[in-house]
């Protein structure tokens, strides 16, 4: 077999792979059975094969080859790890990371703060590789990869199992890089081992004016390449996936196709994201922010709101990743309802439709002439194909019926729909109907409902949901890490329906975003994207602090 060309970065990798010779695999095959190595060539098990740590000592009879005994690893390393003086002055750390022997090179370019601590700086990198933060990982030097020379860096999941060394969040990057050419070696994963190479390209003054608080100015302003996906066998189990997903030959009802679409590489772009990665690195910074505002919110006679009562059941992982939302979705800045009006068109239309009352059918359903208004009316666009003259095969009308009365604004009174008090004194008082919808959402009330409705009005308010399959997508992964888990729901995590649960809260925000009950033609929804959906989501979450 032929070995794998170099990618275009080829110095650095090159740099990385000649300091650790001796502790990585050559390219030679495996070792045959009774086949002795030849210590010279490398191959079968040469010192590109297996790692040099000394002279083996003889551990008498029944410890050779076959008989079961490994050596015991090599006495971690006592020697403090050999810092640089930290830096007085604010700098920028402009730093190369490759993803060691992915081809062509995956790779990004941060620019990063010199104080920035290593804790940070792992979720910094996790979000630049689109990484989810599921598995173990570790810094260390990468002249002593495995830290037996000098002592570890140290995760807090490494001081619980008893090893010694150096915290990651004691530790600033400008301790470890200091000078154009420094290196750090990051892996992700043990049992993948997504191997990172940060390269320090340069050190940039940062004017007084500027920003230097934590992460806050980490920003990716280069790379090569789409994000990455967990579990998938490392780099190179991820470049078969990629190959089979280039090749467009294979049937989506088979198990390749079905796992292809799964992870989203049925229609493959393998290119960078440098939008979607800054909006991450925007979240990543401004999540201890937002979490200390939740966290400084009243409680309320009723008792916490439904977002606190949820944040409170998670992680710090996961408390971390939705106040990355609140904090893109800006909630402690002021909401200016200007908007207020577009943004409860249907509804209030709506309620002036129902004014005095619709009576019922025997069958209980809106009689044919009010359904009939009731579209030409809100349906601006006639998307509706149809006589939409039957509440039962007009579901628009339906679901628009449904949801205000779990809103509280209609109700069924003797063979009638009616305005409920709150309805009436509302129906012409935009700023107050916008102000009392933000109160009552999310519409569901089941503890699923309430819990996906919550993570879609984070999207929302966020800005990230530019359109359906991407809010599918993300509720798909939130859902999984506050804990829901679907049958058969489709998606990467399994639960790409759970949108579903949420349906009345996301049609409350997709009227509010359209001004009109149905989208355009030819679009599946445009209303969660539009500001006003945004103006409504905010308000709702602010609602509840």
């Amino acid at each position: 077999m032929s070995p794998t060309p170099e990618p275009e970065n080829v110095t650095d990798l090159a740099a990385f792979r000649a300091q650790h010779a001796d502790r990585m695999p050559s390219d030679g095959a495996d070792p045959e059975p009774g086949v002795e190595a030849d210590p010279e060539s490398g191959a079968n098990g040469g010192p590109g094969a297996v790692p040099d740590y000394g002279a083996v000592p003889d551990y008498g009879a029944g410890t050779g080859p076959g008989s079961g005994f490994v050596p015991p690893w090599p006495e971690p390393g006592t020697k403090p790890l050999p810092l640089h003086p930290v830096t007085t002055v604010p700098s920028l750390l402009r730093v190369r990371v490759d993803l060691v022997e992915s081809t062509p090179p995956i790779w990004r370019t941060l620019e990063i703060p010199a104080h920035l601590t290593l804790d940070v700086l792992h979720g910094a990198l996790q979000v630049a590789f689109d990484f989810t933060d599921s598995h173990l990982h570790r810094f260390a030097l990468t002249a002593d990869p495995f830290a037996h020379e000098f002592v570890g860096i140290l995760t807090p999941f490494d001081v619980t199992e008893g090893d010694d060394g150096v915290l990651e969040s004691e530790l600033r990057l400008d301790q470890l890089l200091a000078s154009p050419g420094d290196t750090l070696l990051y892996t992700y994963d043990f049992g993948d081992n997504w191997n990172l190479l940060l390269t320090l390209e340069g050190v940039d003054a940062v004017a007084p004016t500027e920003s230097t608080d934590g992460a806050s100015t980490v920003r990716c302003i280069a790379g090569a390449r789409r994000g990455l996906i967990d579990d998938v066998g490392g780099v190179h189990g991820w470049e078969e996936l990629l190959t089979l997903a280039r090749s467009g030959t294979v049937p989506y009802y088979t198990e390749q196709g079905r796992l292809l679409k799964a992870l989203g590489l049925l229609d493959l772009v393998d290119e960078v994201d440098l939008d979607g990665i800054n909006r991450g690195l925007r979240r990543l910074a401004g999540a201890p922010a937002a979490l200390a505002w939740l966290r400084a919110q009243p409680i309320g006679a009723a008792g916490p709101s439904a977002l606190v009562t949820l944040m409170a059941r998670q992680s710090v992982l996961v408390q971390q990743e939705l106040a990355g939302y609140l904090a893109a979705a800006e909630v402690t800045q002021p909401i200016d309802l200007g908007e207020a009006e577009a943004a409860t068109a249907v509804i209030r239309g709506y309620l002036g439709l129902v004014g005095e009352g619709i009576r019922f059918t025997e069958a209980g359903y809106l009689q044919p002439a009010a359904v009939r208004r009731i579209m030409v009316a809100l349906d601006v666009d006639r998307r509706w194909r149809g006589p939409a003259n039957r509440e039962s095969q007009t579901y628009p009308v339906l679901n628009l019926r449904e949801a205000m009365t779990l809103l509280g604004l209609t109700r069924k009174f003797k063979g009638e729909l009616r305005l409920t008090p709150k309805g009436r004194a509302l129906q012409n008082d935009p700023v107050g109907l916008l102000t009392y919808l933000a109160t009552r959402l999310p519409v569901e009330k089941t503890p699923a409902g309430t819990d996906i409705a919550l993570l879609l009005l984070l999207l929302v308010a966020a800005g990230e949901a530019e359109s359906m399959d991407a809010v599918r997508d993300r509720i798909d992964l939130l859902s999984s890490m506050i804990g829901w888990q679907y049958d058969d729901g489709g998606g990467r995590y399994g639960n790409r329906v759970a949108i579903q649960d949420a349906f009345d809260t996301m049609q409350v925000l997709d009227w509010a975003g359209l001004g009109q009950l149905m989208p355009p033609r030819g679009q599946e929804s445009l209303g969660l994207a539009s500001p006003r959906a945004r103006l409504l989501a905010r308000a709702a979450l602010t609602s509840w602090a």
